[in-house]
């Protein structure tokens, strides 16, 4: 089963210090919310990737900055490499006609 990862935690840090709140703040805006198990400990571990956010989290974040859930979220992972040499070949599940192979 694969790790749960954090990719949430920038962007609540980066909102957090938007508006100039320190992370003690957010802890307590997200308790008058309800989010009482939130901790400055907890958060920091989120803010730093330490530690992934329960959906529940990400919900009480949402709401505490006031965006939708989806935006805590990056937008699209890019692929940046480079081109090398290397032999491709093409694999189909068609069986290719006998005879020498075609390059």
């Amino acid at each position: 089963m694969p790790k749960d990862s954090n990719v949430i935690g920038r962007k609540v840090a980066w909102l957090r210090n938007q508006r100039c709140w320190s992370q003690s703040d957010l802890v307590a805006e997200l308790h008058l919310l309800g989010c009482i198990n939130m901790t400055r400990e907890v958060l920091a571990n989120i803010e730093t990737l330490r530690s992934p956010a329960t959906c529940k989290q990400i919900e009480f974040f949402a709401e505490v900055f006031d965006v939708m859930e989806q935006e805590l979220f990056p937008k699209k992972r890019h692929f940046v490499g480079k081109e090398v040499g290397m032999d491709l070949r093409e694999f189909t599940r068609r069986r290719r006609p006998s005879g020498p192979p075609q390059n």
